[in-house]
């Protein structure tokens, strides 16, 4: 577990490490039982919903699977050793080279995509043409627009941090695209919208309060009492429910 979180710290966004429980434990318990492990505070999911079938028979077991789909290697942590590290920093450098197949032509786009300038890479492909340059092209357009769409679920989540930091990039990345830097101002105005300010404050409350006790003892008396006053205070959103649930959370009896 901890060397999977050190993944997730290391590579930010190239990666998603998925905690998947498998032994039918209530989702509260093992939620209540990773913060007590100080696993959580990153961007790590936990979820009880198996993505793909174990292979083997006793835990744990990692799966990598590539920017493709593909299940990559699959197993016993220990089995695997330096495979899985090096596996997955080319599984990295693989989703910010061209896709496979790519013509020689386009390595200039996909390179100035990759850096997160969409306006040279759409010019580079238009440059080409043809169907190789029209395909990469709507290729590039359909991920930033995977990107919005991640936007707006931070936003329904209340997640307005992480959410600031990706229209940041994408403000960047879309300057003088005709037809994605509307929907970015778009974006922007959501965010910077009246009513998100209580949810706002409540983010930040509680971004601080979980990236210190993440690394602290979670559930202490002192913490928790953090937690009820930020739940008291932001009471009515998002992020003040998560607070009032992590209290819940330090109730639960770990010892049974």
């Amino acid at each position: 577990m901890p060397a999977s979180i050190k993944v997730q710290e290391q590579f930010g966004d190239d990666v998603q490490v998925i905690f998947v429980e498998c032994q039918n434990t209530e989702k509260n318990t093992y939620e209540a039982f990773a913060w007590k492990m100080k696993w959580m505070g990153n961007n790590a999911i936990w979820t009880n919903e198996r993505v793909i079938p174990t292979v083997g028979r006793g835990l744990p077991e990692v799966a990598l699977i590539g920017v493709d789909g593909t299940i990559l290697l699959q197993g016993y942590p220990g089995d695997l050793g330096k495979e899985l590290e090096e596996t997955i920093a080319a599984e990295v450098k693989k989703s910010k080279d061209a896709p496979a197949g790519a013509p020689a032509t386009l390595k200039k786009a996909w390179a100035s995509f990759a850096k997160g300038d969409l306006g040279g890479a759409l010019a580079e492909c238009d440059k080409v043409g043809g169907d190789d340059g029209a395909k990469a092209r709507a290729e590039m357009v359909a991920r930033t627009q995977a990107r919005l769409a991640r936007f707006e679920r931070m936003l329904a989540a209340g997640e307005l941090a992480e959410a600031d930091e990706l229209l940041g990039a994408l403000q960047k990345s879309c300057k003088g695209v005709a037809e994605l830097a509307p929907k970015v101002a778009d974006a922007a105005t959501k965010l910077a919208a009246p009513e998100l300010a209580a949810e706002r404050e409540a983010a930040k409350a509680w971004a601080s309060f979980a990236a210190k006790v993440a690394k602290d003892k979670p559930f202490d008396g002192g913490n928790v009492k953090k937690a009820e006053s930020i739940a008291s205070k932001h009471k009515g959103t998002k992020n003040g429910a998560r607070a009032a649930h992590f209290v819940e959370l330090s109730k639960i009896n770990l010892n049974r």
